[in-house]
């Protein structure tokens, strides 16, 4: 349960994917990790835990096994990311509605189910880029709980309501921020509603002008709860993917490794293709393997041979067979809440799991006693993508794509097993062991 609590507590503070990767920071530091930067030489000691951070978004942790390196065998990486889908704020995004309401002008970003933001809380999170001794410098920020909703129309005025009526993003789904300012009040603005919050929370004395640019997202502020007769459901915004970048953090922390250099990899912008800098399928993990070998001072055809002799676990959730909708899942294989870690497959190879890093994956669960599901699409219904390949496009490696069983993917508030979560902790744990 305190394990438990901790997620629910990880997945509340990770409101976007820069506050995610801020509380990865804060453990891999209270851990005795060390913070490195692409733009400078790395000097790497056996037994010794590193990371560093691309573009404020994504992670890439790692641990040096104490033993020679001579004796290391390879990277064993496992990989999550950090985003999640929610509605963007576009630039000047204050719009005056019906001459009475401040709302705001956003896009989507990912995949949503759009239905699911309608008439919950809401807040306003991200990143700001400030000029401060002439560098810029980005603060993870977030406006107050509850700054804006999204109302949905009444039936009695949309009496097709309940018979699948299409909801449009540029329309229906702009988030109300405020009343119209009467006469003598303040304009209410999203740069001056900012720079309060950055005063705020860090103690610094901003104006809207001083803000250079910033990443606002809107996102669900209701907590993570427990559910179910005996609390066996876990609901939350982000479950996908906070939940596994959770585990491998967990774990990365936890866990000396022996021959293999252990990995954590989180990388944002899985949700929109991952076809960023800070992507699954930029050079990000590529030039932190090869960055670590020469830290090491290993020579090339060195890091060859490892990465032959390499692992990845591409960790994503994966869709539990629904209670009431069934037919959508594949008749045979069949995850459910609480079942264990999924293991994913897909024919047309949109997960990288084949015969071989299949077996690796349900080996290592035999030998633990974890109980291992398998999920397949059903053959005619289209499932989503991941970043496994993506990642091994860059850098080539046995992978499998493995998971928590999830409902309602997508939504603005998710739920999970309560019981999973501990498998795919121990799970890593042992990977991360070897």
């Amino acid at each position: 349960m305190d394990m438990l609590r901790e997620l629910m507590d990880f997945l509340d503070a990770s409101l976007t994917c820069y506050h995610a990767v801020r509380e990865v920071e804060r453990k891999l530091t209270k851990a005795g990790f060390t913070r490195l930067s692409e733009k400078a030489v790395w000097q790497l000691e056996g037994g010794r835990g590193y990371y560093v951070i691309r573009n404020d978004s994504s992670l890439a942790a790692f641990r040096v096994p104490k033993c020679g390196v001579d004796t290391i065998k390879g990277f064993h990486i496992f990989a999550a990311h950090s985003d999640s889908p929610a509605f963007k704020l576009k630039e000047c995004p204050e719009m005056i509605k019906e001459g009475v309401y401040v709302s705001l002008n956003t896009e989507k970003y990912g995949g949503m189910i759009l239905s699911s933001w309608l008439d919950r809380p809401l807040t306003i999170a991200g990143r700001a880029c400030v000029s401060e001794d002439g560098e810029i410098v980005s603060y993870p920020v977030a406006l107050k709980e509850n700054i804006c909703l999204i109302p949905s129309l009444a039936i009695h005025l949309n009496r097709e309501v309940n018979n699948g009526a299409a909801l449009t993003a540029q329309t229906d789904m702009l988030p109300l921020l405020a009343g119209k300012p009467q006469d003598g009040e303040e304009t209410i603005s999203i740069g001056k509603l900012t720079a309060q919050a950055l005063n705020r929370e860090y103690g610094t004395q901003f104006c809207a002008e001083d803000i250079l640019a910033s990443d606002l997202f809107v996102q669900n502020s209701q907590k993570a709860a427990l559910a179910g007769a005996h609390d066996e459901f876990l609901m939350s915004a982000r479950f996908d993917d906070l939940a596994c970048v959770f585990a491998g953090m967990e774990a990365v922390t936890a866990v000396e490794p022996d021959r293999y250099i252990s990995v954590l990899a989180v990388f944002d912008n899985e949700e929109v293709g991952s076809l960023t800098r800070q992507g699954a399928d930029s050079d990000f993990l590529r030039d932190t393997l090869a960055n670590i070998g020469d830290g090491l001072g290993v020579e090339t055809r060195k890091c060859r041979i490892w990465k032959a002799d390499s692992f990845l676990l591409s960790a994503d959730n994966a869709h539990a067979c629904h209670p009431n909708q069934g037919a959508k899942s594949d008749p045979v294989n069949r995850p459910c809440l609480n079942g264990g870690i999924v293991l994913k497959y897909h024919g047309g190879q949109k997960y990288a799991t084949d015969a071989y890093s299949a077996a690796f994956v349900k080996k290592l669960c035999k030998e633990l006693g974890i109980p291992c599901q398998v999920y397949t699409n059903h053959s005619d219904v289209a499932g989503g993508s991941t970043l496994g390949n993506l990642s091994m496009a860059q850098v080539s490696m046995p992978a499998a794509d493995i998971g928590l069983a999830q409902l309602a993917m997508h939504s603005a508030y998710e739920t999970g097993g309560t019981k999973d979560l501990a498998d795919m902790v121990e799970l890593t744990k042992a990977f991360y062991a070897m």
